[in-house]
C-alpha cells in the first residue's frame, strides 16, 4: 500500500492521550502491522528465490537445501508474528500450514518446470485452514480467506515465470509480494479487538508510515537480491537485466512517496536519485566481483560511501539538528550487509540465504531510522490512533 498521504490522514482532533510520534510508532498494535508487513512480503521473496535456486541448482545441492532453510526462517518469523497477534497456541499450527504450503509450492514449481499445468494441489485447502485458524470475532474466516486469495494468486503466476525462466519473474515477485502485505491492517486489527494491551490504531497516520517503510524497504532488499542474480548469472545487458532494474526502480519510487509523504514530492524525488545511485552501485560490485575487477568494485564501494553522506545530508537539510547517529550506523549496516550478500551471490555460496535474511532486515532498520526521525520531527502529525 502506498500511504502518500501518510501524514495529513486522520490528523483530527484526537484525545490527548493518544499517543503520537516516536511514542505513536512504538505503540504494539502499529509496531504488529509493520511486522506482519515485513514478514509476509518477505516470505513472498523467498518464496520465489527458494525455487528458482532448486530448479537452477538441484534439489539436493547445498545452495538449495540452504535456499530451503532460509525460506523456512520466514515461515518461522511469520508465525511468530501471527502469534504475537492471536496468542502463542497459534504457532504451532500456523508454522506447520505454512510449511506445507512451501511444500506445495515448490510442488507447482516442478510441475511447472514440467510443462504440466497445476490448478490446485491443496493450496486453496491449506488456505482455507490458515483462515480457521486465525478467524476471530469481527473477523470471519469467509473475509479472511478472500483477503489472503490475490497474493496466492499472485504467486502463482510469479513461480510460473520463475519456472519457466521468464524475465519477468521479478515483477511477478514484486507483485506478489505487495498482494501478500495486503491482509496485514486487518490481522493487526482483529488482534486489538481481542487483546486490549496491543494499544495503538492499525490503520492510524502512524501505522500506516510504520508499514510502508517496513514492506517498502523489504522489497527493495529482494529487489536488490534479484537483480545482482541476474548480473552474476552472466547478463551484462538484454531483456532480463532491463526487467530485473525496472522492478528494483519500481520499489525505489515506493521508497520516494515514503519521503514524499512527510517532505514533499521535491524531497521525495531527491531521496530516489540517492537510492537509485547506490541500488546501481550495488549492481556494479556484484559485476565487478563476478569479473574478479578489484578496481571497479572499489569505485562501487566509494560511491556507496557517498550515498551514505549524501543521504545524512539531505536529512540534516530537511531536518536541521536533527539526530543522525542511528540513521548513519543503519545506512553503514545496509550498505555492508548488502555487498556481504552480493559477494554470496558471486560465489555461489549456501550462506546466500541467511546473508539475505541479514541484508534485508537492514535494510528496514533504515526504513525505521527514518520514519522515528519523521516522528521526531512532526509528532502532531502521527497519532497512533
Amino acid at each position: 500500500m502506498l500511504a502518500a498521504a501518510v501524514l495529513v490522514a486522520g490528523c483530527g482532533d484526537e484525545p490527548a492521550e493518544v499517543p503520537r510520534g516516536a511514542a505513536g510508532l512504538s505503540a504494539p498494535a502499529v509496531k504488529l502491522r509493520a511486522q506482519l508487513s515485513a514478514t509476509l512480503a518477505a516470505r513472498a521473496w523467498l518464496t520465489a528465490f527458494s525455487v528458482r535456486t532448486t530448479l537452477v541448482d538441484g534439489a539436493r545441492s547445498p545452495t538449495a537445501l540452504a535456499a530451503r532453510r532460509t525460506l523456512d526462517a520466514g515461515s518461522e518469523a511469520l508465525a511468530s508474528r501471527l502469534a504475537d497477534a492471536f496468542g502463542r497456541r497459534t504457532e504451532t499450527r500456523a508454522l506447520v500450514l505454512l510449511r506445507r504450503q512451501d511444500k506445495l509450492w515448490a510442488g507447482v514449481a516442478r510441475a511447472r518446470a514440467g510443462g504440466r499445468t497445476v490448478a490446485d494441489v491443496g493450496l486453496d485447502a491449506n488456505r482455507t485452514a490458515l483462515a480457521e485458524l486465525l478467524s476471530t470475532e469481527g473477523l470471519p474466516a469467509a473475509e479472511l480467506r478472500v483477503e489472503l486469495e490475490p497474493a496466492d494468486t499472485s504467486l502463482a503466476s510469479a513461480i510460473a515465470a520463475v519456472a519457466a525462466g521468464a524475465p519477468r519473474a521479478p515483477a511477478r515477485t514484486a507483485v506478489a509480494a505487495e498482494r501478500a502485505t495486503r491482509p496485514a491492517a486487518t490481522l493487526a486489527l482483529a488482534a486489538a479487538r481481542r487483546r486490549p494491551e496491543l494499544t495503538g490504531g492499525p490503520t492510524s497516520p502512524a501505522a500506516e508510515l510504520a508499514d510502508l517503510a517496513a514492506s517498502a524497504f523489504t522489497d527493495s532488499a529482494y529487489a536488490q537480491a534479484a537483480t545482482d542474480a541476474v548480473v552474476v548469472a552472466g547478463a551484462t545487458r538484454g531483456v532480463r537485466l532491463r526487467a530485473a532494474i525496472r522492478t528494483l526502480d519500481a520499489t525505489t519510487d515506493t521508497l520516494g512517496q515514503f519521503v514524499a509523504s512527510v517532505y514533499g514530492e521535491n524531497a521525495g524525488g531527491r531521496f530516489v536519485a540517492l537510492w537509485s545511485a547506490h541500488t546501481v552501485a550495488f549492481t556494479d560490485y556484484a559485476r565487478a566481483k563476478v569479473n574478479a575487477d578489484a578496481v571497479v568494485a572499489q569505485r562501487a564501494l566509494v560511491a556507496l560511501k557517498r550515498f551514505r553522506g549524501e543521504t545524512l545530508g539531505l536529512l540534516d537539510e530537511l531536518d536541521p539538528g536533527g539526530p543522525r547517529r542511528k540513521l548513519s550506523a543503519v545506512l553503514t549496516e545496509h550498505v555492508d550487509t548488502t555487498t556481504a550478500a552480493i559477494r554470496a551471490q558471486a560465489t555461489n555460496s549456501p550462506k546466500l540465504g541467511s546473508r539475505l535474511l541479514v541484508a534485508a532486515k537492514a535494510s528496514r532498520a533504515v526504513g525505521r531510522a527514518l520514519a522515528a526521525r519523521f516522528a521526531r520531527q512532526f509528532p502532531e502529525k502521527l497519532p497512533a490512533d
